[in-house]
C-alpha cells in the first residue's frame, strides 16, 4: 500500500504544469487574430452607429418638421447632428476612434446632410468609413431618404 502512494508525488505539480502549457499556447495563438479582428469590430460599430443617428435626424426632421443635418468634418475625424431652428444647437457631437477614420464623403454640399420635412434628402451621395487595416464600409443616401448601409 505504501508504494501506492510513493508513486504519486509530484502528479498534481506536473497536471498544473501542462495546464498553464495549454494555456500559454492559446493565448499566443489567440492574441494575434484578436489584434486582426478589433479594428473590423470598431469599423462595423462606428458605420452602424452614423446609420443610427443619420435616420434619428431624418425622423426628427419629420417629427419636428424643422431642418436637422449631420455636418462632418474630415480633419478632426468628427460628425455633429444639429437642428435648425432660430438659433443652430448641436444635440449630439461623435469623435471616431482612432482606428476609424472617414475614406471619402461625396455627393454632399460642404460635407452636409439634410433632410427636407417629407423625410426625403436634399442631395444623394455616399460615406466611406475605413479602419487601420484598410478595410472599408460604406452608407448610401438616396434622394428618398432611404439610408442603406452596404456591408
Amino acid at each position: 500500500m505504501n508504494n501506492l502512494y510513493k508513486n504519486k508525488n509530484g502528479g498534481l505539480l506536473i497536471n498544473l504544469l501542462v495546464t498553464l502549457s495549454i494555456i500559454g499556447i492559446l493565448a499566443a495563438i489567440s492574441i494575434p487574430l484578436l489584434k486582426n479582428y478589433l479594428p473590423n469590430l470598431k469599423l462595423s460599430l462606428v458605420t452602424k452607429d452614423l446609420t443610427s443617428d443619420l435616420r434619428y435626424i431624418q425622423q426628427q426632421t419629420i417629427t419636428e418638421q424643422k431642418i436637422h443635418l449631420i455636418q462632418f468634418s474630415t480633419s478632426t475625424n468628427s460628425y455633429n447632428l444639429l437642428k435648425f431652428d432660430i438659433a443652430t444647437s448641436t444635440l449630439k457631437s461623435v469623435i471616431l476612434p482612432a482606428e476609424v477614420s472617414f475614406f471619402s464623403i461625396t455627393g454632399f454640399t460642404d460635407n452636409t446632410i439634410k433632410f427636407n420635412p417629407y423625410g426625403a434628402a436634399y442631395e444623394s451621395g455616399s460615406i466611406v468609413l475605413a479602419n487601420t487595416s484598410s478595410s472599408t464600409k460604406t452608407i448610401n443616401i438616396k434622394p428618398s431618404g432611404y439610408v442603406e448601409l452596404r456591408q
